[in-house]
């Protein structure tokens, strides 16, 4: 059954009840349900009841998910027992000699990521450096900012995290499907200079941090961050409920390898099961990331990094071995609200998907397609489908069976229109309050959600404006055009912005006070 534009009803219900009310779990709910009812002839019980047994359970039960899911709790347990432990602490009290500025400190987060290249970064990253991001005064939206700039981002670009063979399989599928001899490797590695969107948005936010461009909602985050301390704002609802600095017993002494164990175990499982799951023997270092299971590396490293912080904690005398492990199921519970949300921003995918939202947008913009049209038009139609249900994933899924042909088609250079696929998928999901990415950069950064989202809009919204500009040049004319035209908009753009808004936020009244 066809649902046309109905196929629209439930992602947007949900996203508008969530900026009005800042309830995200019950705003998508609601979506889902919905959704639901539409599908099952407008009949809200039967509706109701579909909502569970149709698409939440179904949600949980898919193996992906179902990791994702153990990930971010076994997350809130390892985070926690970090905090406890003083790990946290002790990373503070280090790193701050040397990361003793709010720009530094941010700086320090931007270049991190690179490290996680083989995964999106937001939960790890988010956990390492919200104690140091915390004491020099950045506030958690701000953190969350470049947690979320950086994750998807990057791991599009990257052949040895998740999204590389994903991306790739996709790609080999079409070009099969149509007689085309491509590598499609080679073509992955073609399209990176072509993924406009996620390019500038990792500069951009460097652009930011460096110059202090904050606008808008960061602005007004930012200046309360600086002036008052309150890293929060005072209706906030933050993803992880993290209390005060913890209190350690007196003459107990703090020492780096509170924070140097769990790290180095959590880092030594992750590689370890890397490079078991993926056959570093038979496949060699760099197949043997792309044969990997990312997931359950990352879960055990969780899992072993939590032993090593309660061992530290025992054997340094700091909690009992029972006291510990109470701390650690704490962190659990904590965390609970992460895995709703996430299983109810893939139901509401999976609403759209029987819908048939994507094909229904699809059919829209090929029936009103020139070939300069193409990359442009399908970086938009990307950008909707992802906002609307939350999935770059799903727009990859989506879109390149229809992209790849179509290009071939009508002779779309092959890298462009496969860029503006990922750009797609990459702005909507970042704009996108019901993305599982975003929630979880705003669980790694224990900021409230939705002003996540209303915080970093001004900044997404910059740089898909630029891309889209740079697909249609690129499309119209030649494709490295399209580059150079996206960064004179995005420069102009920024470069505008920092000469006109006169609102800042002046770090040196936090700096020098770390710096003296």
């Amino acid at each position: 059954m066809e649902f046309g534009i109905l196929a629209l009803i439930p992602p947007l219900v949900a996203i508008l009840f969530a900026l009005k009310t800042k309830q995200t779990l019950l705003s998508l709910f609601i979506g889902v349900w919905i959704g639901s009812t539409i599908i099952y002839n407008w009949n809200p019980l039967v509706g109701f009841v579909s909502t569970i047994s149709e698409f939440i359970i179904p949600s949980i039960a898919d193996p992906w998910n179902a990791g994702l899911l153990l990930l971010v709790t076994l997350a809130g347990g390892f985070v926690h027992a970090l905090k406890v432990s003083g790990a946290a602490q002790a990373f503070a009290q280090a790193a701050t000699r040397k990361i003793n500025t709010r720009k530094r400190a941010q700086t320090t987060t931007w270049a991190s990521a690179f490290a996680f290249s083989y995964t999106e970064p937001v939960l790890i990253l988010g956990t390492i450096m919200r104690p140091i991001t915390d004491r020099l005064k950045v506030s958690r939206v701000k953190l969350a900012y470049i947690l979320d700039s950086m994750g998807a981002s990057l791991a599009s670009m990257s052949p040895i995290s998740s999204y590389g063979p994903f991306i790739t399989g996709l790609i080999a599928v079409q070009l099969t499907a149509i007689g085309l001899s491509d590598n499609p490797w080679g073509l992955f590695l073609a399209m990176i200079p072509y993924n406009l969107y996620g390019i500038f948005a990792m500069l951009t936010v460097l652009f930011v941090i460096r110059t202090g461009l904050d606008i808008g909602p960061m602005y007004h985050a930012e200046k309360r961050a600086v002036e008052t301390g309150q890293l929060l704002g005072e209706n906030d609802k933050p993803m992880i409920m993290d209390l005060d600095e913890e209190e350690l017993p007196a003459g107990y002494s703090l020492s780096i390898k509170n924070f140097l164990i769990p790290m180095g175990l959590l880092f030594a499982s992750i590689f370890g099961v890397i490079f078991w799951s993926g056959d570093i023997l038979a496949n060699g270092f760099r197949q043997s990331f792309i044969e990997a299971n990312i997931v359950l590396a990352i879960c055990t490293g969780f899992v072993v990094g939590s032993i090593g912080a309660v061992l530290v904690s025992v054997t340094t005398g700091l909690h009992s071995f029972q006291k510990s492990v109470d701390e650690w199921t704490k962190g659990i519970k904590n965390l609970v609200i992460v895995p709703m949300i996430l299983i109810l921003a893939w139901s509401i995918g999976s609403v759209a998907g029987k819908m048939g939202l994507g094909a229904y947008l699809s059919a829209l913009v090929d029936n009103y397609l020139a070939a300069g049209m193409v990359p442009a038009l399908i970086f938009l139609l990307g950008a909707i489908i992802a906002f609307s249900t939350g999935s770059s994933w799903g727009v990859f899924a989506i879109m390149m069976p229809i992209a790849i042909p179509m290009a071939d088609m009508l002779g779309v250079p092959l890298p462009l229109v496969i860029g503006a696929v990922i750009s797609g998928g990459l702005f909507g999901d970042h704009c996108s309050p019901i993305s599982d990415t975003t929630i979880m950069a705003s669980t790694g950064a224990a900021c409230d959600h939705i002003e996540h989202v209303n915080t970093q809009l001004p900044y997404a919204i910059t740089v898909g404006i630029a891309a889209f500009i740079g697909f249609l040049v690129g499309g119209f004319t030649l494709p490295w055009l399209g580059i150079v035209t996206t960064i004179v908009v995005i420069v102009g753009s920024l470069y505008f912005l920092n000469k006109h808004v006169s609102r800042r936020v002046d770090d040196s009244k936090v700096d020098k006070n770390f710096t003296a």
